[in-house]
């Protein structure tokens, strides 16, 4: 699946991806949440998330597909999509997860976010999931407000551990 624009390629990630991956994945977590966290905190997430090794084997993991966002070859977003892996509530569909999704702060505004969700969408139609999950941090309006518009509905709560601190996502749901 290669959606093209004019000047973007939403496309799936290769193992040859693996660092430019990486260093985006840190890029937009710490553009995303460091005005929120502890720089302790965020450090300690970043390094038990976002290792290069760690990346590398979810590149080869059959149950873990990233789609990435080029321009010209630059790697500007991506979203990591997790099979076999239910919310609670979920349990009894074939659920995907939307585990990751993030564009790099310089092209929000372009409509890439959209493109790319779709994008996520129409692979998890391919593997046949019938309902995509998500989960979101309660204190970010602006995603909850965007999964909206893109037909998500909350369900659930659960925490999410960032560092040392507790924080609490909102899960979404999108059937199929």
């Amino acid at each position: 699946m290669n959606a093209i624009t004019t000047e973007f390629t939403i496309r799936p990630a290769q193992g040859s991806d693996a660092p430019a991956l990486r260093d985006l994945m840190e890029k937009t977590f710490v553009d995303t949440y460091a005005s929120y966290n502890t720089p302790a905190n965020m450090q300690l997430y970043i390094a038990t998330r976002f290792g290069l090794t760690q990346v590398q084997l979810e590149l080869q993991d059959e149950n873990v597909h990233y789609l990435i966002v080029e321009k010209q070859r630059e790697l500007i977003g991506f979203a990591k999509l997790v099979q076999n892996h239910s919310a609670e509530g979920l349990e009894n569909k074939k659920a995907l997860e939307i585990e990751r999704i993030y564009l790099d702060k310089a092209y929000h505004g372009q409509q890439l976010g959209v493109q790319l969700m779709q994008a996520c969408l129409e692979w998890a139609k391919e593997s046949a999931a019938k309902v995509v999950w998500l989960g979101v941090w309660e204190h970010n309006p602006k995603a909850i407000r965007f999964y909206e518009k893109m037909g998500f509905e909350r369900f659930g709560a659960h925490t999410f551990t960032l560092g040392t601190e507790v924080q609490n996502d909102f899960l979404m749901k999108k059937e199929l």
